[in-house]
C-alpha cells in the first residue's frame, strides 16, 4: 500500500480532532437511540447477570463458556449504583443454572430495562473506542484521507452499531483483536518496554474476552517472523522471539487477573462438582481435551477457563444452521462466505476489491501483512469450525477491512480525475444511507444483494437477524392492532410478560424453556413467530412441520424484521 498517502495533505490536526469527536458523537447517538428500543438479546440474558455475580462473589459458576472480561466491564455500572437485588438463596444460583438465574435477576428481582441500559453503555464506549482506534491508526499509517475514510466506515458500520450496544463478547473481541495486532506491530517497528506492555495488555484482554482470541498467538507470531525477514527486526529473530514470549507471559497473568486469580470453577464444592459432572463434563478423550485437562491439572489456567474452552470447543462442532432457505443440520462451509456477501455493505466490499486490485506487491509487503495476515488467520479459524449461527463471528476482521477500504478510497481520491471523486462520493453516500435507513434495527441489516432487511429471513436467521430483540416492538404492534392475546413462538431469553405481552407459548427456542407450550392452532388465532423459529432451525421435526404450514400464511404484520404476525386459517394438529 502506498506510503505516499502518509504525506497527503488533509484538514488541520485541530480540524481532524473535531471531525473525530463529531464522528464518535454520531456513533454514540445512533447506538443509544437504538439500544433503548431493544429487549435483552439471547446472550445478554446470561452475560450481564453472570458479570455482576463475578464482581460481587468472585464465583464463576455462571456462563463459563465465555471468558469474563466483557461481562465484567458491562457489569461495573451495576456495581457502582449499589441498588441491584440478588437472591443468593435462589435455587438457580445454588445449582448454577445460568438461564433461570438470568431470567429472575433481570425480570423478577430488578428492572430489566434499567439494568440493560447501564450494562450496555460500557459496550458503547468500547465500540466508540474501536472507531477511534481504526481512524487514528489509519491516519498515522496512511495519512489523513485514509483516517477520515476509516472513521466513516467504522462509525456507520451496521455490524459495529449492531453489536456495539449489546452485553456480549463480539464487539469487545473485535476491539482487543485489533489493538493486539497494531500494538505488536508498533513494538516491532520500534521496540520499547512501554509498547511491549501495551501489546501484552491488548493480548491479555483478547484472550480474557473470547476463546477465539487464542488465534492471536499464531497471528502475532507470523507478524513477528515477517518483521524479522523483511522489516525493522531483520536479523533479530531471537530478540523478537524473547519479546513474544514475554508478551505471552504477561497476557497469561492478565487472564488470571480477569478471573480474580481464582482457580476453582466455584467456591462451593457441591456446585463445582455438579457442574463438572454435567454441563462442563469432559468425556471426550481427544487430543484437545487431553491437553486442556492436563493444563487444568497442572493449575496453569483457571478451571473455569479450561472447562469453558472445552464446552465452547464441543459446541462449535456440527450444529443446525439456516442458509439460503434451507436448514443444514450439520452446518455449512458456505455459511460465512455467504453471510459476508449478504451482510456486508456493498460499497465496503467494492472498496476492498479495489484495494486487492491495487496491491503494491513487495514495495508495500510490510503494511499488507499487518492488514491481511490477521484477516486470513481469523477466517481460517472460523472456517475450521461448524458454529454457523451468526455473521457476528466475523466482526474481528472488520476493523482491518475498514482500513484496507479507506486506503483504497484515499488513493481513489488522490488520483487524477473529477469522475473518480464523484464515484467515491457516491459510494460513501450509499454506505451511510444504507445504514441510516435500517435504524434502529442494525442487527437485521442486509445489503441489496440479499434484497434488504425485509427479505433477510429468506437467507439467514439467528443472531444475523433475530436474536430476541423485538419484544417491545411486538407489544406496541399488538396494542396498535387492538390485540390483547397472541400465540407466540419466540426465539430468545427475554421474558414476554415483562413487556406486557399476554401470550400462549407455541414451540419456541428459549432459555430457559417456557413452562407451558401449546401446539394447538385454530382458525382465527393470531400467531407471532420469531424468524428463527419460523424457519424451524432448532425445532423438532413435528414442530418444523407446523412452521412450514405457518409459512404458507399471508403475513399480517412485521415487527422490526425479526417477528412476523399471522392469522391462522387452519387447524393444528392436522389429521
Amino acid at each position: 500500500m502506498a506510503r505516499g498517502l502518509a504525506a497527503a495533505r488533509g484538514v488541520t490536526t485541530r480540524g481532524e480532532a473535531v471531525v473525530l469527536a463529531a464522528g464518535l458523537a454520531v456513533f454514540a447517538s445512533l447506538s443509544v437511540t437504538s439500544l433503548r428500543r431493544q429487549a435483552a438479546t439471547y446472550d445478554e440474558g446470561a452475560h450481564l447477570p453472570a458479570g455482576y455475580t463475578y464482581l460481587v462473589t468472585g464465583d464463576h459458576r455462571l456462563n463459563p463458556e465465555h471468558p469474563p472480561l466483557a461481562k465484567l466491564i458491562a457489569a461495573v455500572p451495576l456495581l457502582v449504583t449499589g441498588d441491584v437485588s440478588f437472591d443468593r438463596q435462589d435455587h438457580a444460583w445454588a445449582t448454577g443454572r445460568q438461564w433461570e438465574f438470568g431470567r429472575r435477576f433481570l425480570y423478577a428481582w430488578n428492572d430489566a430495562d434499567r439494568l440493560l441500559l447501564r450494562g450496555r453503555l460500557p459496550i458503547v464506549v468500547l465500540a466508540a473506542g474501536l472507531c477511534a482506534a481504526v481512524a487514528l491508526w489509519a491516519r498515522a499509517r496512511f495519512g489523513p484521507v485514509a483516517g477520515m475514510g476509516a472513521l466513516i466506515l467504522a462509525v456507520f458500520s451496521p455490524e459495529v452499531l449492531a453489536h456495539g450496544q449489546l452485553v456480549t463478547t463480539d464487539l469487545a473481541i473485535a476491539l482487543f483483536f485489533f489493538l493486539s495486532v497494531i500494538s505488536w506491530d508498533a513494538f516491532l517497528r520500534r521496540s520499547t518496554p512501554l509498547r511491549l506492555a501495551l501489546a501484552a495488555l491488548a493480548l491479555g484482554a483478547a484472550i480474557a474476552t473470547k476463546f477465539s482470541g487464542v488465534v492471536l498467538f499464531p497471528v502475532l507470531a507470523v507478524l513477528g517472523a515477517v518483521a524479522v525477514v523483511a522489516g525493522e527486526q531483520k536479523g533479530r529473530g531471537r530478540r523478537v522471539a524473547a519479546s513474544f514470549l514475554g508478551m505471552s507471559l504477561m497476557a497469561w497473568g492478565l487472564l488470571w487477573a480477569s478471573y480474580g486469580f481464582a482457580r476453582p470453577l466455584s467456591r462451593e464444592p457441591s456446585v463445582r462438582a455438579e457442574l463438572l459432572a454435567s454441563t462442563l463434563a469432559a468425556p471426550d478423550h481427544g487430543l484437545v481435551t487431553r491437553l486442556a485437562l492436563a493444563v487444568e491439572g497442572a493449575h496453569l489456567l483457571p478451571e473455569a477457563y479450561t472447562r469453558g474452552f472445552l464446552f465452547a470447543y464441543r459446541h462449535a462442532e456440527k450444529r443446525p444452521t439456516f442458509l439460503l432457505g434451507k436448514v443444514h443440520d450439520d452446518g455449512s462451509p458456505l455459511f460465512f462466505p455467504v453471510s459476508f456477501a449478504l451482510k456486508t455493505p456493498v460499497p465496503l466490499m467494492l472498496l476492498v476489491l479495489l484495494a486487492l486490485a491495487w496491491r503494491k506487491g513487495a514495495a508495500g509487503f510490510r503494511d499488507e501483512a499487518v492488514l491481511w495476515i490477521p484477516v486470513a488467520g481469523y477466517l481460517l479459524l472460523t472456517q475450521s469450525r461448524s458454529l454457523n449461527i451468526g455473521h457476528r463471528h466475523l466482526l474481528p476482521i472488520h476493523p482491518f477491512l475498514f482500513v484496507v477500504a479507506a486506503v483504497a478510497a484515499g488513493r481513489l481520491w488522490s488520483a487524477a480525475g473529477r469522475g473518480r471523486r464523484i464515484v467515491l462520493g457516491g459510494l460513501g453516500a450509499w454506505y451511510v444511507a444504507g445504514t441510516l435507513l435500517v435504524h434502529p434495527h442494525y442487527l437485521s441489516y442486509f445489503n441489496e444483494i440479499a434484497g434488504g432487511p425485509s427479505r433477510g429471513y429468506h437467507s439467514l436467521v439467528d443472531s444475523s437477524l433475530d436474536w430476541g430483540q423485538d419484544l417491545e416492538g411486538l407489544r406496541d404492534e399488538l396494542a396498535a392492532r387492538g390485540l390483547s392475546r397472541v400465540k407466540l413462538s419466540y426465539f430468545g431469553s427475554a421474558d414476554p410478560a415483562y413487556y406486557g405481552i399476554d401470550a400462549e407459548m407455541l414451540p419456541s427456542t428459549m432459555s430457559p424453556r417456557p413452562a407451558r407450550v401449546t401446539r394447538e392452532v385454530r382458525p382465527g388465532d393470531v400467531l407471532a413467530v420469531s424468524a428463527t423459529n419460523l424457519q424451524g432451525v432448532y425445532l423438532e421435526e413435528d414442530d418444523r412441520r407446523l412452521m412450514a404450514r405457518v409459512r404458507r400464511l399471508p403475513v399480517l404484520g412485521r415487527v422490526g424484521y425479526s417477528i412476523f404476525l399471522f392469522r391462522s386459517d387452519f387447524t393444528w394438529p392436522d389429521r
